[in-house]
């Protein structure tokens, strides 16, 4: 069973799942032939952003 949409937006699990991917996509960048350093950037700033939401929403629901 999956946890309820917070405030209509994604929940915990799917922000989780997110940063997951994100730090997956970073990982390959960083040990891969070549840098993308803007893409990088900008999917190290996500990250960050989705880290921050979720413990925002982890706060406000109590745990």
């Amino acid at each position: 069973m999956t946890e309820p949409r917070l405030n209509g937006t994604a929940t915990l699990d799917e922000l989780r799942r997110e940063h997951r991917l994100l730090d997956a996509k970073i990982d390959h960048i960083e040990n891969g032939p070549g840098l993308a350093s803007p893409q990088l950037k900008e999917l190290k700033r996500r990250r960050l952003e989705l880290r921050d939401r979720i413990a925002r929403l982890e706060r406000a629901a109590g745990g």
